[in-house]
């Protein structure tokens, strides 16, 4: 558990909602802000910082990273990492997150606000009640029912803007070569390729990360595909569209309509393509305004402010960037297990002396059987090597950390995880641990044969003993004489050799002289104490 004083500092670079400092700081972190100050008082700042939280202005470049020796998380409030050197990052051992899915919602409703006033010649309406004329008849629209809507990118968003355009009584195609048949199926979405979406949707809705392979994806080849009375929107990354050949369409009278809430360059130059776009009389255009809502400025600062938290707290982020990271659907299912097995990683070198000398064997249960295994071994590894290393551990070098020193994990699977859905096991040398995770949280439940049901959180007191009446009570008299409080006990029972297992949740840390008194009384065989 992390305790107020363990966060340290971290740097807000940019504007950042106060619901996340508030969570940072009720967390323990000192929080400096430097917006608005000059680059000389950001890098002053992070010379001792823990913690970077920026958006999209600040240049996280391998000069900045350099000042900051202690450093191990770099937030950035928003989807892209375009500012970031993420390799330069990764180089240092430092944990690149964002929030990818914080603004899914926002993103998706703008969308939709952008195709329907594209359709329904919402601005131009507008202004021409605004302007004291009340005449429908240049207005008239297009319905939404029964067009075909071709979505690139069915990602989080995209997933998204399929099942809402269902309901308006859309045909829905995608083009994406990284989803699987069986998504596009359960979304009620047919594949087809890059060229026959173009030369089939009605509407054309863009909804992929900025590229290598996306950048100018929609040039003047695609644009000739697209229908005439085609309708364009892209609320991704402007540079997915090449702006001049876009102008050039418009202009020569192609295309229904176009919708953009990003262009190329913004704000957009006087003159320049992204202008024109932006200023054109059949474009409806925002100002990127496609996660700018209340809701999802606070949701981005929550989730945000909670995996700076994790980071500095040794816990794997859900939304690391240059970390292994179970993805799509997998990560709904199992995401929770990540984290569990951070937990286990922290326990196992606690649990058990020279435990990380032999190979460490992870096991996959029930549900977690077909997942991507990466993530869990650098999770474990993430909370098991900084018992035995002073080298700085995260997420990002974990594994490298592990081949450095000789600590080896291999993976197994087994389909049937009874009594759970799934399980985490692990074993080490002789011994092994196995987790959960249930409705209420993780659970650890099983140590070397003993069947528990203990939390997988804060400080534990372990023992084995002999199975003989008046053990606990002596424990816990040891315990309430130094003012130590059981919040919860389990007890498991072996018929083999009469020997047990006792693991006390207890509500603070307890003093080595304590464990001393517990170690010598008749029957203890061993006593630990463990710290989650």
């Amino acid at each position: 558990m992390v305790t107020p004083s363990s966060l340290g500092r971290v740097v807000v670079a940019e504007p950042f909602d106060e619901r996340g400092v508030a969570l940072l700081r009720d967390a323990g972190a000192e929080v400096v802000s430097v917006v608005g100050r000059p680059p000389e008082a950001l890098r002053e700042a992070l010379r001792d910082a823990r913690g970077l939280i920026v958006r999209s202005e600040t240049k996280v470049d391998a000069q900045l990273l350099g000042v900051a020796p202690h450093l191990e998380v770099v937030a950035r409030a928003g989807v892209g990492v375009d500012a970031i050197d993420v390799d330069a990052a990764t180089a240092a051992g430092i944990v690149v997150v964002n929030t990818p899915g914080a603004n899914t919602l926002a993103a998706t409703e703008h969308t939709f606000a952008l195709l329907l006033a594209a359709m329904r010649h919402v601005p131009q309406a507008h202004g021409s009640v605004h302007a004291g004329v009340w005449d429908r008849k240049p207005f008239i629209g297009n319905e939404l029912y029964g067009k075909t809507l071709g979505i690139i990118g069915l990602g989080r968003i995209g997933s998204n803007i399929a099942s809402r355009a269902a309901v308006f009584g859309m045909n829905v195609i995608a083009h994406d070569p990284y989803v699987a048949a069986s998504r596009a199926r359960a979304l009620a979405v047919e594949l087809c390729s890059f060229e026959e979406l173009l030369e089939r949707a009605q509407v054309v809705t863009l909804h992929v990360p900025l590229t290598s392979q996306t950048r100018g994806m929609i040039e003047r080849n695609a644009i000739a595909r697209m229908r005439d009375d085609a309708v364009l929107v892209n609320c991704a990354r402007g540079a997915v569209i090449d702006a001049d050949a876009l102008v050039e369409a418009l202009d020569a009278g192609r295309l229904r309509a176009v919708a953009v809430d990003v262009v190329p360059q913004e704000p957009p130059p006087a003159g320049s393509a992204s202008a024109r776009i932006m200023a054109h009389p059949r474009v409806v255009s925002t100002p990127h305004l496609g996660g700018s809502t209340y809701e999802a400025l606070e949701r981005i600062a929550l989730e945000l402010a909670g995996d700076v938290v994790r980071v500095l707290g040794g816990r794997p982020a859900s939304g690391a960037v240059n970390a292994p990271m179970l993805q799509g659907a997998d990560a709904e299912r199992a995401g929770a297990f990540i984290d569990l097995a951070n937990r286990l990683g922290t326990l196992v070198p606690q649990l058990f002396d020279d435990a990380l000398r032999a190979e460490i064997a992870l096991v996959l249960r029930g549900e977690l059987e077909g997942v991507d295994a990466d993530p869990f071994v650098a999770a474990f590894l993430a909370g098991a090597l900084p018992q035995v290393t002073d080298r700085r551990v995260t997420l990002v070098n974990a594994s490298a950390i592990a081949r450095d020193i000789g600590v080896r994990a291999s993976v197994s699977r087994e389909a049937d995880a009874s009594p759970f859905r799934a399980a985490l096991v692990v074993a080490a040398g002789d011994h092994r641990i196995v987790g959960t995770v249930l409705p209420h949280g993780p659970r650890i439940v099983e140590i070397d044969g003993f069947e528990i049901d203990a939390v997988a959180e804060g400080t534990m007191l372990v023992t084995r003993h002999r199975d003989v009446p008046g053990m606990v009570g002596r424990i816990g008299t040891i315990l309430g004489e130094a003012n130590v409080n059981i919040s919860t006990m389990q007890v498991a029972r072996s018929t083999r050799d009469g020997v047990a297992m006792m693991v006390l949740d207890v509500d603070r840390e307890i003093d080595r002289s304590v464990v001393d008194r517990i170690a010598h009384v008749d029957g203890i065989a061993s006593v630990r104490v463990v710290r989650v």
